[in-house]
């Protein structure tokens, strides 16, 4: 991290604005900062550790006492710092928590701490982080330290300079971890200590599955004493046992088998001859039963003879039907026949009296036609005055067409005054609008300000009311533990008391008066101990594990609340309002910002709408132009109107002279033409009607006659033929046997039921030859049989099989006795080398946890033995330039000597004499030469940091005082440290009033107090 800028305005010594510009010094890496007492100089580092964490460089610095007493009572007190890091820009702004007059009335109020955070690329500004909690958080991200690291690596205030040196081990393990990184190694131990617990229980599950997979096989008894290799061989013995078994099981199955199935042939036999038998009786009863049907058999024969013979006579009959159809037809024909006649004679006599009265009316039509002469004769000058008038009526259209669009344009023209006075005020308005939407536009981003920062501190409340409920439950949930770790310590106790007591009476049980005791010695035995309650080793173990469980659970849930705690304590919150007053005033701001939003959208809107407002003036200019000059084409345009219809009227009168006034109306005369050309047209069209009528009539009168006649014949004829017939049908009837026509139609059937008929009779007597034929058959091969048991046949089967059944059973038994035994088995021998596999591992992970995590010789996690290593080449680094700057007196090494008790170590530093040849603790050390040392360990702190932690970038230092212990020549010897570190690019600034280091650094920032405020400059020795 490089600073580039840091402005401070009412902050420390500082009143108004004052800025540093650290781009000043050019290719300059190192200057002294100087002044007198008091001026502000350390005031500098506060600044920039204020802007990076928000806090100072030092502890008693902090809050409401930032706030300079030079500075004027409306000046906020804030810090901007612009810095670089890896090659990226940021601009950091904070402004403390201080307490401003306010703006109306007296007294004062409190302004709330704000902060916020920007990226820089080139003038583009992007926002990071607004709350002061926001950015905090992002800085750390960014910077990767902390603020107690920072000062203690980059930023060293007064007082403070040695604290890295002479810290403890505990305390370099804090710094040295976010340095290095090293929580990766913390999760190693972690993972191996969760692996640990993995594979015990892994151990503990096989084992008590191997336990219960022989349990499942045999009895606990004859499992006391057995070793693997035993129950392996009590596994391959009850296999082969029970497989013996189940052979021998096997043979008796096979024998009960052919014994039922010996069984149920003989029954299938006897259902067979039974059935037989039930088959003779059933077809005895369907011989009678056909014997009672032979009666109906021969009625129906004769029912089928009797319509064999009607039909054989059915088409004579048809043919009688239909001749009788044909002479209902004929006279049907004739009654038709005098009817037309007698309606054609109508006709006629009608036609007749139409002709007389056509004759009457033509003396009109001769009328007609000569006054339609004369109308023709007058029509050339009616249709010219028809043209003239439809011309006339054109141009007055015309004329009229023309007066409103003059009026109109007369409208417009006035109209586009109208809006060119419009157009100016719109032009006024917007140039106001413009101002005010300036005006709102930074009011809405100055409430957007305040609304974000009142956002921070709400966030701020709700968050810490958050913890503080999950702190509760903490709390509650801690108490509870509590007390069931009291309850499994009390249970332990008692299950420990009672298991010492059950020993003690298992001794007991073995002692014999005269005998020593194997405890004590004595030959007495007055008061020996007896067994009150059995209390198993398991049980205790139980009892000790859940002990410890619990007691790890309290620990646990003992650090959560610690840290719950820790976190409250870490979100700073105004105590000068209430989240309900705060969400209230942020309701208010919301409302404002909408407000203004609103207005400004508006304005938006209004300058959208106005946005061609001079192209609308200039096009209204336009528009008065052209409306004046079509005006005034108009106007000539109606007055060649006016004189051509005037023309036409004059040349419509002198047309109509000779013409009578009734038909000098054009609509009257052709209308008059019309009715006349009717008239005629529907005469002749009358006339020819009448007389095409009359000729019809006469001919149609002529055709009656004529059918009447045929007709007469026609059914005389029909009347002979169906005689004829009748007679020839009776004949047949009476040979057939039928006495009567109404006997014959009784006799027809339909081909359907004749058919059906006749399939019945075959059917039946088919039926009853074959059931003779069948009896006779049955009652042959029946003779000499009896009728089978079938009820003690059935008993033998029942039984056969059921014992068949019984033997199935068994056998099926014991083959999945054999299955289970036999995976039993195949589990037992899979468990077993899964055991010993977890087993070797569980002893392998186990011995590198345990070694992780400190339980070695030297009590060395594996996270502290690689921060030993961390601080190892730090030292090496460091060891350079301390010799350089105590001429080869000093070395710093590190303890590695194992600490008492079971405090960590590994950290601890000594330092190599080599005027007395002994190592010796850094507190003896001289102020000169721990200030030599605490140097050279924080440039080589900063050095190696650099290069093992790509994420970490210490650009810079800054010592405030400490040059003033050396001699000349120790101080000559730190100053080329110095400058061989700004080599390398690092800027390194120095607070200090030796002038022999002022003389000796060339660039300087002079740092001068005046009773308004101190203020800063750049000087540069020529």
């Amino acid at each position: 991290m490089r600073p580039l800028r840091l402005s401070m305005q009412a902050f420390g010594a500082y009143a108004s604005k004052e800025t540093i510009d650290f781009t000043e010094l050019g290719a300059e890496r190192i200057f002294v900062i100087s002044g007198k007492t008091g001026s502000g100089k350390s005031t500098i580092f506060d600044a920039i550790s204020f802007a990076i964490f928000g806090r100072a460089n030092t502890n008693d610095r902090e809050g409401f006492s930032l706030r300079s007493h030079f500075a004027k009572a409306e000046d906020l007190t804030e810090v901007t710092l612009e810095f670089l890091l890896r090659d990226v820009r940021y601009l950091v702004c904070r402004v403390p928590q201080q307490d401003v007059p306010k703006q109306r009335g007296e007294g004062f109020t409190t302004v709330t701490a704000k902060a916020e955070l920007y990226e820089l690329d080139g003038e583009q500004e992007k926002l990071l982080a607004t709350s002061v909690r926001d950015v905090g958080a992002k800085m750390e991200e960014i910077i990767q330290l902390n603020v107690d690291q920072f000062r203690q690596i980059l930023m060293i205030p007064q007082g403070e300079f040695r604290e890295l040196l002479v810290a403890e081990s505990k305390e370099k393990e804090a710094i040295l971890q976010r340095l290095a990184h090293t929580h990766f190694y913390q999760l190693i131990e972690n993972q191996l200590w969760d692996r640990q617990k993995e594979l015990e229980q892994r151990v503990r599950l096989l084992r008590e599955k191997v336990a219960g997979i022989t349990l499942g096989a045999f009895d606990e008894e004859a499992l006391v004493g057995k070793t693997t290799g035993d129950l392996e061989m009590m596994f391959s013995e009850r296999i082969k046992a029970e497989r013996e078994t189940g052979a021998a099981m096997q043979i008796q199955v096979d024998l009960a088998k052919q014994k039922a199935e010996i069984a149920a042939k003989n029954v299938t036999l006897a259902e067979g001859r039974l059935a037989e038998w039930a088959e003779f009786a059933q077809l005895r009863a369907e011989k009678e039963t056909l014997t009672e049907q032979f009666s109906q058999c021969n009625q129906e024969k004769r029912v089928v003879d009797l319509a064999r013979k009607a039909g054989a006579i059915i088409d004579q009959d048809a043919l009688c039907l239909r001749l009788k159809q044909q002479l209902d037809e004929a006279k049907q024909e004739q009654q038709r026949a005098l009817e037309a006649l007698q309606e054609s004679e109508e006709r006629l006599t009608q036609a007749v009296l139409e002709m007389g009265q056509i004759k009457e009316v033509e003396p009109s039509y001769v009328a007609w036609i000569k006054e339609k002469e004369q109308l023709q004769a007058m029509e050339v000058k009616v249709t010219r005055a028809l043209g003239l008038q439809q011309d006339m009526a054109r141009d007055r259209e015309q004329k009229q067409a023309l007066e409103e669009k003059l009026g109109l344009l007369q409208a417009q023209e006035k109209d586009c005054l109208a809006s060119s006075e419009y157009l100016v005020e719109q032009v006024r308005l917007v140039h106001e609008t413009r101002v005010r939407h300036a005006e709102v536009k930074q009011e809405h981003g100055e409430w957007k300000q305040q609304e974000a920062v009142l956002l921070s501190e709400i966030d701020s409340w709700e968050q810490k009311a958050v913890l503080q409920a999950e702190l509760v439950q903490l709390e509650i949930d801690s108490r509870i533990v509590e007390k069931a770790s009291r309850e499994a310590e009390m249970r332990s106790a008692e299950l420990d008391a009672k298991w010492q007591k059950e020993q003690a009476a298992m001794l007991a049980a073995t002692l014999v008066d005269g005998e020593a005791c194997p405890v004590c010695g004595a030959l007495d035995h007055p008061k020996i101990a007896t067994q009150s309650a059995i209390v198993t080793k398991q049980e205790v173990d139980a009892a000790r594990e859940m002990k410890i469980a619990k007691a790890d659970a309290l620990k646990t849930i003992a650090m959560q609340v610690e840290q719950k705690r820790w976190q409250i304590e870490q979100i700073p919150i105004s105590m000068e309002e209430s989240l309900a007053e705060l969400k209230a005033k942020q309701l208010e701001y919301s409302r404002v910002l909408t407000e203004k939003e609103q207005e400004r959208l508006k304005m938006e809107a209004f300058f959208e709408e106005t946005r061609d407002i001079e192209d609308q003036m200039a096009r209204n200019k336009q528009q008065q132009t052209e409306l004046a000059v079509l005006k005034g084409k108009q106007q000539e345009a109606l007055e060649v109107i006016r004189k051509a219809v005037d023309t036409a009227a004059t040349t419509y009168t002198l047309l109509l002279e000779n013409v009578p006034e009734a038909f000098q109306d054009t609509a009257q005369f052709y209308k008059q033409q019309e009715t006349l050309t009717a008239q005629i047209a529907a005469f002749e069209a009358r006339k020819k009607s009448v007389e095409a009528e009359h000729n019809s009539a006469k001919e149609q009168q002529y055709k009656a006659v004529s059918t009447k006649e045929v007709t007469e014949k026609a059914a005389g004829k029909s009347e002979m033929a169906l005689a004829t017939q009748r007679t020839i049908f009776k004949e047949i009837m009476v040979a057939n046997g039928f006495a009567d026509y109404p006997t014959y139609r009784q006799a027809i059937l339909t081909a359907e039921i004749l058919e059906e008929k006749e399939r019945w009779i075959r059917d039946f007597e088919q039926q009853y030859h074959f059931v003779s034929e069948r009896l006779k058959e049955m009652e042959a091969r029946l003779a000499e049989s009896k009728k089978p048991d079938i009820q003690g046949l059935q008993q033998l089967d029942r039984e056969a099989k059921q014992e068949y059944h019984e033997k199935a059973e068994q056998w099926m038994a014991q083959k999945e006795t054999i299955r289970k035994i036999t995976a039993l088995s195949e589990q037992f021998l899979a468990y077993l080398g899964e055991t010993s596999e977890a087993e070797k591992a569980y002893a392998d992970v186990g011995y590198l946890a345990d070694m992780a995590r400190g339980k070695n010789e030297r009590r060395l996690t594996f996270e502290r033995f690689v921060l030993a290593t961390f601080l190892d080449t730090i030292l090496l680094r460091a060891n350079g330039r301390l010799k350089k700057m105590t001429n080869g007196r000093f070395q710093l090494i590190r303890k590695k000597e194992k600490s008492k008790g079971n405090v960590q170590s590994g950290l601890e530093l000594e330092v190599y004499d080599e005027y007395t040849g002994l190592e010796r603790h850094v507190k003896t050390l001289s102020g000169g030469e721990s200030f030599k040392t605490s140097l050279a360990l924080a440039l080589a702190l900063a050095e190696v940091v650099q290069e093992m932690s790509g994420g970490i970038s210490l650009e810079t230092m800054f010592i405030d005082e400490g040059f003033g212990t050396l001699d000349p020549e120790s101080l000559e010897m730190a100053v080329e440290c110095l400058l061989e570190t700004q080599e390398s690019g690092r800027l390194v600034g120095i607070i200090s009033h030796v002038p022999e280091l002022k003389e000796r650094i060339s660039t300087r920032l002079e740092v001068t107090a005046t009773n308004h405020g101190s203020t800063t400059k750049f000087f540069t020795q020529e």
